[in-house]
């Protein structure tokens, strides 16, 4: 073994390096999280440990084990890696961070910043009035973006990714910030963002970030500033309740004046994953003619004919899609959306092991340690999602939702949002607004490649913070307004709550 940590036969069997010490740093660097699920493929095993400089990595590939680890919240842990990473996300000083830090795992009672944050922003985003009122915003700002395409009659040439990335930058963050939404008066910070998403990985590593991550630590700077303003000027109090309850918990705590830089937390969580999703969903029917047919004819199901109404463009029907029936009458859309983040999501859950733990009667986790769980392999396993678990099904999720298929699933089987104490608080929001957004898309456009057939990219690399990695080249793509539709104005319903998704 050579020197570095010491091994204990109950831990996970050691996955030895070829540069000792410094193979899997490199592997990392190299592939990002998808560095766990190339080991994961090549050592198919419930569990195993990875051993660097001073501390060890247990990768935890089993359902079993993952739920386990889930349900030992207490000395298996996110709260550390929040302290770690947040000075180096957002840039902030000591002060901001010893408010983040400060009882951040809740032993001294309940209170402190993030706990208090946290429970407040899951409040928010449980269906409800709060969280109609973010899809309507979001979905009304995006109409704006769909009835700018194909104005031309032989349709309009796009960058389906570049465009997808505008169009949900400007229309989610306008559900969360209102109508003082810094990226809508100020278009240049969409850019912003996506340079310092870009850089994450630099900007983590913490390594002079003004020079190895120049231009994300430029953006920083710029889009920082832009929501100080919009906080000084009273944005919040038009904005949506997330905003409130984030902006009420910040003041709460002596952190009023870091709420911009806090925000990259929650720009992070608005637009990183929920943007390439709607980007792969389109692709992943539009290149199914048959799956493009049946969605058609059941989202028809929940579309309604209007009155006339008046346009630039002349006088025109109105058709509406109403999101409130989606999860009930419009089940392969549901379940393309399960199978787009089933095949797409290459998260890895984290946990920091603060007290020696044993999971499952199994497996000793040693304290000082981390604990990552990735996803894809759990996803593309035969035992849960049968011998085609590596291929797209776009109805795979409806056959699941049997009494005897369910009875079936793992409950740690499907991890796009996490698991136990960091489910995402946002995954009802995000499978609302991906939905409708495909649900329209789909009832207005044709769209196909400009140059040949289609073809499902790969996905970009070496990202940290985005459990679903945009397409590493983009498709440039012809969109032309389906034949009958030209006179149509589309819009959005909403007859009823905005469904609770569990997926």
């Amino acid at each position: 073994m050579g020197t570095g940590p010491t091994y204990d036969p109950k831990e996970p069997p050691v996955i030895h390096q070829q540069i000792p010490f410094l193979g899997h740093i490199i592997g990392l660097l190299q592939y990002g999280l998808r560095y766990f699920e190339l080991l994961s493929t090549q050592h198919p095993l419930p569990a195993f440990t990875l051993q660097t400089l001073g501390t060890k990595t247990y990768v935890v590939n089993s359902p079993d084990l993952i739920q386990a680890v889930q349900k030992n919240a207490k000395t298996l842990t996110f709260h550390p890696f929040v302290s770690f990473m947040s000075p180096r996300i957002f840039g902030c000083e000591k002060k901001a961070s010893d408010i983040i830090s400060d009882n951040i795992d809740g032993e001294r009672g309940n209170w402190g910043l993030l706990p208090d944050v946290t429970r407040d922003m899951q409040t928010a985003l449980m269906p409800g009035e709060s969280l109609n009122w973010m899809t309507r915003t979001m979905l009304t700002k995006l109409v704006e973006y769909l009835d700018a395409l194909a104005v031309n009659e032989d349709g309009t040439e796009i960058c389906l990714y570049k465009w997808v990335r505008t169009a949900f930058t400007v229309s989610s963050t306008e559900a969360a910030y209102g109508p003082k939404n810094p990226f809508n008066h100020q278009p240049e910070l969409e850019a912003a963002f996506w340079e310092f998403e870009s850089d994450v990985t630099m900007l983590l590593l913490g390594i002079a970030p003004s020079i190895t991550a120049r231009k994300g630590y430029q953006a920083r700077i710029r889009f920082a500033k832009a929501l100080d303003k919009y906080f000084d000027e009273g944005g919040p109090e038009t904005g949506s309740d997330l905003i409130k309850v984030r902006w009420e918990g910040h003041s709460k705590y002596g952190a009023a004046k870091y709420s911009g830089v806090f925000e990259l937390g929650n720009l992070i969580g608005l637009l990183v994953n929920a943007t390439p999703t709607f980007f792969w969903m389109l692709v992943h029917i539009y290149s199914r003619p048959d799956v493009l047919s049946e969605l058609r004819t059941e989202i028809s199901r929940v579309t309604k004919e209007g009155t006339d109404v008046s346009t630039p463009t002349g006088v025109k029907s109105t058709r509406s899609v109403d999101i409130s029936k989606l999860k009930e009458h419009c089940p392969l859309l549901l379940s393309t959306y399960q199978e787009t983040l089933r095949l797409q999501t290459h998260n890895t859950s984290s946990r920091w092991v603060s007290k020696d733990t044993v999971i499952a009667d199994q497996y000793l986790l040693k304290a000082g340690n981390i604990v990552q769980m990735p996803g894809y392999p759990v996803h593309t396993m035969p035992s849960i999602y049968g011998v085609d678990a590596g291929t797209f099904k776009a109805n795979r999720f409806i056959k699941m939702e049997t009494k005897k298929e369910k009875s079936k699933q793992h409950p740690a089987s499907f991890r796009s949002f996490g698991g136990g104490a960091t489910l995402c608080p946002g995954r009802h929001f995000a499978t609302a607004e991906l939905c409708a957004a495909t649900a329209m898309f789909v009832m207005q456009f044709e769209m196909e490649p400009v140059q040949g057939p289609w073809k499902i990219p790969d996905w970009e690399q070496g990202k940290v913070v985005s459990a679903v990695p945009p397409p590493a080249k983009d498709i440039k793509v012809r969109v032309s307004k389906r034949k009958g539709t030209d006179k149509v104005a589309w819009k959005f319903a909403f007859e009823g709550n905005v469904s609770r998704f569990d997926v």
